[in-house]
């Protein structure tokens, strides 16, 4: 019989009854008919519907669909109140930890109390982090000077790549028709992705400033010294609405995820075979919009579609952000760029990947300078 995991909700009053709640589940609920219970993980959100705080259980059994409905009644009465299903998947739905996901992944340098200078990153620290998490935060990777800099350099970029396409191929709406050049993507919504190909100061403060530094602790994550660095900026402009769910990269054919052990990436889960480092040129918040992560999606190849559950299990992080700070995520850790309020939204794009790994999903296989008129519907499309 297939494996399913299975999250139900109990209305809550307070933390201390969660616990309680929680013994008193794993003590009494170990099986139902002939399929064997075993509860993984907890959190807690408000109920959308009724705005109840919620305590969510997790469990994972080998019962098929007619006795889910079991194991939800089993529960109600282990703790005498009405218990809920929220959600069944085929892989463990990672959870927000009770106490937040910020202890766990910003790491804090003690020795560095200074916000002018850039903190040394702990490999073991980013190894371990990454392989559980997917994710981790690290503060002022780049000093302001070398920030402002950039986000010159970038925007002056931006504008002239957009120009180009105007002067080459007046019939594409930018913003918001889908576009796909070898220099540039964009599936349309005022989202695009422009790769540093050509321009030689730029990517030169960024592989002497930035890549040198942080390529130790690559090759430790990626658990390889054969890796490549890709560069691009990624940006939004005003009006961009929420991304749906998606992963960067999908689970390598073969490779091994966490299956249903829930501390399956200390021992199962492959390596990484790339990563993003993520460093905004301006500060994000509401207004200019963000990413929103969900920490240890990258865990299990069966999540994907599932980002929808992170949002009502409260499981998500939001990459609010000084300029200069860097997020770095594992490439198959789910996420989605949230909407841009206010101004446009640069954000510097390091893929870190070992080196037979292509990335081609983003970007088309002709210049802006070389498509020629009658092949355009090739890259163009109405979005």
């Amino acid at each position: 019989m297939q494996m399913q995991c299975i999250l139900i909700g109990i209305a809550s009053p307070s933390p201390n009854a969660d616990g309680t709640f929680w013994s008193l589940v794993i003590e009494q609920v170990t099986h139902t008919n002939d399929a064997i219970v075993t509860w993984v993980n907890s959190s807690s959100a408000t109920d959308a519907e009724c705005g109840q705080r919620t305590l969510l259980l997790c469990a994972i059994s080998d019962s098929d669909a007619s006795n889910t409905d079991d194991i939800v009644n089993a529960v109600s009465t282990a703790v005498e109140c009405d218990a809920e299903l929220w959600a069944t998947a085929p892989a463990i739905l990672p959870l927000r930890p009770v106490d937040g996901y910020d202890r766990y992944i910003k790491y804090n340098s003690s020795s560095n109390n200074n916000d002018n200078t850039t903190e040394t990153l702990q490999e073991v620290w980013a190894k371990q982090t990454m392989k559980e998490h997917g994710l981790f935060v690290q503060r002022a990777l780049m000093e302001k000077s070398t920030v402002d800099e950039l986000r010159e350099e970038i925007m002056t970029e931006i504008k002239l790549t957009e120009d180009l396409i105007r002067l080459h191929h007046p019939e594409i709406n930018i913003g918001t028709d889908f576009i796909s050049f070898k220099e540039i993507g964009s599936r349309g919504n005022e989202r695009f992705d422009l790769l540093l190909l050509q321009q030689e100061n730029i990517r030169e403060i960024i592989e002497r400033r930035v890549v040198q530094r942080i390529t130790p602790v690559v090759e430790s994550i990626l658990e390889s010294d054969e890796i490549d660095f890709d560069l691009s900026v990624v940006y939004s402009k005003p009006g961009a609405p929420d991304q749906g769910w998606h992963a960067d990269g999908d689970h390598q054919k073969g490779s091994e995820d966490i299956q249903w052990n829930i501390d399956g990436w200390k021992s199962h889960l492959a390596a990484a075979y790339a990563l993003c480092v993520f460093i905004p040129l301006i500060d994000l918040d509401d207004e200019t919009g963000y990413t929103q992560f969900w920490p240890g999606s990258h865990q299990s190849r069966g999540l994907a579609g599932f980002g929808p559950v992170a949002q009502i299990t409260e499981s998500t992080w939001n990459g609010k952000c000084n300029a200069g700070d860097a997020i770095w995520y594992d490439y198959r850790t789910m996420h989605r760029g949230m909407q841009n309020c206010k101004t446009l939204r640069p954000v510097l794009q390091i893929l870190c990947k070992r080196k037979w790994y292509a990335e081609t999903r983003n970007y088309g296989r002709t210049g802006i300078t070389e498509a020629k008129r009658d092949t355009l519907s090739e890259y163009t499309q109405t979005g």
